[in-house]
């Protein structure tokens, strides 16, 4: 703000005018009028400016034009009037003290290097002083602008500082015969202080202007339950005390209320720390006054959590206990929330200001979470970190190899995130994974490798650890591999959980009995084989181990049949199936053929016989041999080997018929002269059914249009081959984009063959508006008549933005040393063409009366070719449009 200037120091004088003495000042912006008393004062003629108080470095010279002036204002007195106008711009006017040559007119001499305080007054005033920030209370430097603020001023490094409490000469940066020295913006470095404030650019306090140091302002708050201590934090906080008792300058309202003097621990110019005491969750409106500088923030004082306890792991709903203070508010309704991971923990009442009970929500993936009590909208700050209970083994039982570990918080079988680690004596550890777990999480199921003496175990939830566990595992043997039938293959067995001592030394090897046959079991790793008679199905058996005899049960290998053969007989047929496992003559045999039991015969453990009345050409065989059943096998009377591993076209827009996919099928041309060869062979490609041409053996499979495909072979409707049918690469040669700037629509238009369907295009991302492969179509061109030929269209419309860069379309050619081509990607299957847009078209609107201008570049380019360009393709069109982008700038 600016103080007006004493600008009138006048008497009107009505007796003795011989000692009246006046000036009288109309000074405007860039000119200087002063009116004297004449026959007293003396008038200047010109003032010389120094850049220096001492007058030793004189700078620049104001003359005056001196005339007599009658006032009508007083009484058509007769002044004599100085009169100058500044004639360079106010920069130049700058110096710390005048001297003047003036005219006395009562010796009518002229005296030059006359000083005294009436020349100041001769000299231009500062015009339009701006501050350009106000000083905040910590002290820093203040930017002032403004013009002829340096002249006379006493000394060019200092301005005056002045308040109620403050009165000192303050710094102002820059030398005078500096270079760069500026006069019209001075930079003054402000002491701490607080309030208003007054800046007198003069030594003579002329020349003032008035401005506040920056207000207080609170960025947070935060309340210590402990002492009870409210800290905030902010900026242009203030201490100071004045007057004879001392009283602070900064005064702290609380909900309208005044906080004592004694209340106000300390105050820094960032922090101010308050004594208050809260015992509830609630608001607080506070006021900070600084002189007549204030402000006004509504704050929250949030519960405050201080610990917790829980039983419940990630998974399981459970209980958290937390402890505090300020956990309600004094209102009688309490909205709480409290939640955990972004969820709510479900309140238990009753709850009170220092406890709160809930209920767990189920877990999510942290291993950590936090906890954050919310009353009335009004949250905690200091959140708890809230991890899951740990694992607990508290038990464990075993079946075999299966060990049942029971306790609680085993966490979830789904996520996979529960794992057991067994220690073994010799400090080998190991980690399993469950085989189940329960939903309460009280008990997991794992199974347990061989180990001999005692193990460790300990789960692992979650990144969290239980109890270690020691298990004394009993005696345990597990079937690793059954024999063959014809004793060829030994019976192997895992003999774990016995003493160490019988796995370190080779003198207690297991002995194998049955009936009246023994073995001597051979030790690999820690398994042991043994010899078994000949035979089939399930037997039971003795091994005495470790000075214990355990019986066991075993089963013989599943038969497994490999081939077949069929005697032809009219009316019954005989079938016999090569293989293993099946057995000795004595062994009772069933078979299932496509549905239908029959019995069968064993020959030996090689070769099974059965009889069929009529034989299918192919059929879905199982057999049982003492209660052990084979896996299925497909028996299949004719075969059928793809003859033309060859390439196929992907669209056939311009072919006279589908292609054909060539089989030879060995005996087909025996079953299809009894009966209709299309029901006893089908087909279906891509699982959709398909055309088959018969000639003898031969036949001919139809494929359709499409990216690389599965054919299947079916004989009487059971599955017997399937092939991958793959397709010849599309080529594109040709391609065209059209801007239409009427419709503000891009249209694409790619030529090529062997496109086919499905198909996806890439563009470069400036294109990326709402393209999608919806917004386009397929077409063929040609006619059956044209069959070396097949030419696909893709057509696309895209819609663009309003901040699309038409540029990239709308350059001038003609001034271009190179091509404009836009990349693109065409990918058909699994294999992608690189091409790019060479005709480039333009449609322009009807208000353009610009040139359509098109450039036609078409290029046929093979699939090499195609490769090999794509890279320069792509930095044609970067070339391009960083050429467009330097235009706009330069």
């Amino acid at each position: 703000m600016l103080k007006e200037k004493n600008k009138i120091v006048i008497l009107v004088f009505l007796v003795h005018l011989s000692i009246c003495f006046g000036v009288n000042i109309h000074s405007t912006y860039r000119k200087v009028i002063v009116d004297f008393a004449p026959l007293y004062e003396k008038v200047p003629l010109n003032v010389t400016i120094y850049k220096d108080p001492l007058l030793k470095i004189p700078y620049l010279t104001l003359n005056y034009t001196w005339s007599k002036f009658s006032d009508p204002e007083n009484l058509n007195y007769t002044f004599d009037r100085v009169i100058t106008e500044a004639t360079m711009e106010s920069k130049k006017y700058y110096g710390s003290a005048a001297s003047a040559c003036v005219i006395d007119f009562k010796t009518n001499k002229t005296i030059c290097g006359y000083r005294n305080y009436g020349i100041d007054k001769c000299l231009f005033e500062p015009y339009n002083v701006t501050f350009l920030s106000s000083p905040p209370t910590k002290g820093g430097v203040v930017n002032v602008t403004g013009e002829f603020m340096r002249l006379g001023v006493g000394d060019m490094n200092v301005v005056f500082l002045k308040s109620h409490v403050f009165y000192q000469n303050i710094y102002v940066a820059g030398e005078y015969d500096d270079p760069n020295y500026n006069p019209n913006f001075l930079s003054i470095t402000f002491p701490p202080g607080y309030g208003k404030f007054e800046i007198c650019l003069d030594y003579n306090q002329d020349y003032c202007y008035g401005d506040s140091f920056q207000s207080p302002s609170i960025s947070s708050v935060y309340y210590n339950t402990t002492n009870q201590h409210l800290t905030i934090k902010g900026d242009n906080f203030y201490n100071s005390t004045i007057g004879r008792r001392l009283t602070t300058t900064v005064f702290v309202y609380i909900n309208g209320s005044p906080l004592n003097e004694s209340d106000i621990t300390s105050i820094g110019y960032e922090e101010m720390v308050l004594k208050y005491s809260s015992i509830y969750t609630q608001e607080l409106n506070i006021s900070i006054f600084i002189e007549s500088l204030y402000t006004n923030n509504t704050i929250q004082i949030p519960p405050y959590p201080a610990s917790y306890s829980t039983n419940a792991t990630k998974y399981n709903e459970g209980i958290v206990e937390i402890t505090g203070t300020q956990l309600l508010s004094q209102k009688d309704q309490n909205d709480l929330k409290i939640t955990i991971f972004g969820k709510l923990c479900n309140i238990i009442p009753p709850s009170n200001l220092t406890y709160i009970k809930c209920t767990l929500p189920k877990g999510v993936d942290n291993n950590q979470n936090t906890i954050q009590v919310c009353v009335n909208n009004i949250c905690s700050i200091n959140n708890l970190i809230y991890e899951y209970s740990k694992p607990v083994i508290s038990s464990v039982k075993q079946n075999g190899s299966i060990f049942t570990i029971q306790g609680k918080y085993h966490g979830s079988y789904n996520d996979n995130s529960t794992q057991v680690i067994v220690t073994y004596d010799n400090n080998i550890k190991q980690i399993i994974l469950p085989l189940s777990i329960q939903t309460d999480e009280t008990e997991s199921v794992f199974k347990i490798p061989f180990f001999c003496g005692s193990a460790i175990v300990q789960l692992f939830v979650n990144g969290l650890k239980s109890n270690e566990y020691t298990i004394n595992a009993n005696s345990n043997v597990e079937i690793i591999s059954p024999p063959s039938t014809d004793s060829k293959t030994p019976l192997i067995v895992l003999l774990s959980y016995y003493d160490c001592k019988y796995y370190k030394s080779n003198s207690f090897n297991p002995l194998f009995k049955i009936q009246n046959s023994k073995s001597i079991g051979n030790k690999v790793n820690n398994t042991y084989s043994f010899n078994v008679i000949p035979g089939t199905g399930t037997k039971q058996a003795t091994i005495t181990f470790a000075n214990k005899d355990v019986t066991i049960e075993y089963s013989y290998a599943k038969p497994n049949v490999l081939k077949h053969s069929v005697e032809y007989n009219d009316p019954i047929n005989t079938v016999i199936l090569y293989g293993a496992n099946f057995g000795t003559n004595s062994s009772l045999c069933n078979i299932t053929y496509n549905g239908i039991e029959k019995e069968c015969q064993v020959i030996d453990h090689y070769q099974i016989k059965f009889k069929v009345e009529s034989i299918e050409i192919s059929s879905n065989i199982s057999i049982t041999i003492d209660g052990i059943i084979s896996d299925s096998y497909i028996m299949e009377l004719v075969k059928c080997k793809l003859i033309n591993e060859q390439l196929y076209p992907t669209s056939f827009g311009c072919l006279e018929s589908e292609p054909v996919v060539n089989y030879y099928c060995d005996g087909l041309k025996t079953y299809s002269s009894k009966t209709d060869p299309n029901k006893l062979l089908s087909a279906t490609f891509n699982n959709e059914a398909t055309m088959i041409d018969f000639q003898g053996n031969n036949i001919s499979v139809h494929i359709k249009e499409g990216s690389s495909s599965t054919l299947k072979i079916f004989l009487n409707g059971i599955f017997s081959k399937s092939n991958k049918i793959n397709r010849k690469e599309g080529i594109v040669y040709n391609s065209k984009i059209q801007y239409d700037e009427q419709q503000s629509l891009i249209n694409l238009d790619i030529t090529g063959f062997n496109f086919g369907e499905p198909y996806d295009i890439g563009l470069p991302t400036v294109y990326n508006t709402t393209f999608a492969t919806k917004n386009c179509s397929m077409l063929y061109h040609g006619t059956k008549y044209n069959k070396n030929c097949t030419i696909d269209i893709i057509t696309c419309q895209l819609t663009l933005p309003h901040n699309f860069n038409k540029d990239l379309i709308l350059e001038d050619k003609e001034s271009s040393n190179t091509t404009l081509m836009i990349p693109f990607t065409l990918k058909l299957g699994n294999n992608t063409i690189y091409s790019s847009f060479n005709n480039i078209e333009h449609l322009a609107a009807k208000d353009n009366k610009k040139k359509t201008k098109t450039i036609a570049l078409a290029t046929t380019l093979s699939i090499g070719l195609t490769l090999l360009f794509a890279g320069g393709v792509y930095g044609v069109w970067r070339h391009h449009q960083n050429k467009i982008e330097n235009t706009k700038k330069n």
